[in-house]
């Protein structure tokens, strides 16, 4: 998340949440948007809704529309801090009762392998084009490469630049500096 600025999550959805929108899609478009709308709000704050129980605790839900939608999503934390909202299903209310949404939610959550493959909420949008048009969600940084050690020895011994500023830089940050070394006209 950005220093000094408001902390932000990352809003991803696993494959089966995917296959809910495209659902709902086909229902109306509308409710697609709305539920967009009700994502967004989880990157600016991840522990709105309210947490589930029983066999979902460490999950929470949003309600959309007239409570007749669900979004269920649990809060996970990458390698590096960022706080990850990991949306793992998007249920339509209506004609099922709240039982047998959540029955169906606790199926899903035993049958999710232990890191699922997600999408970034940004590429979602991007995806359904036309149908979540007004809807902007937060692009996802790069992961930056880690400078490899070897790199890292060198500029620290051969070009004498320190290990905290090594620390900032980028693998291709780290090799530009390192060209520059070797290019460098000696006196």
């Amino acid at each position: 998340m950005s220093s000094g600025g408001a902390r932000r999550a990352f809003v991803r959805l696993i494959d089966p949440a995917i296959d809910d929108l495209d659902r709902l899609l086909k229902l109306d478009p509308q409710i697609v948007r709305q539920v967009l709308k009700k994502m967004l709000l989880l990157e600016r704050d991840p522990r709105a809704g309210a947490p589930l129980v029983g066999d979902l605790i460490g999950w929470r839900k949003l309600t959309v529309g007239d409570r007749h939608w669900r979004i269920v999503w649990r809060i996970m934390t990458d390698d590096v801090g960022n706080e990850i909202v990991e949306i793992a299903e998007v249920w339509a209310a209506g004609a099922r009762s709240d039982a047998d949404v959540y029955e169906e939610m606790s199926r899903r959550v035993a049958a999710l392998p232990q890191s699922p493959t997600s999408i970034a909420l940004a590429d979602v949008v991007a995806i359904l084009g036309r149908s979540a048009v007004g809807v902007v969600a937060a692009e996802e940084p790069a992961v930056a490469e880690p400078v490899p050690e070897w790199l890292a020895q060198r500029l620290r011994h051969q070009a004498g630049i320190s290990q905290a500023e090594i620390d900032t830089l980028s693998a291709q940050e780290a090799m530009s500096v390192w060209e520059a070394h070797l290019t460098k006209p000696r006196a």
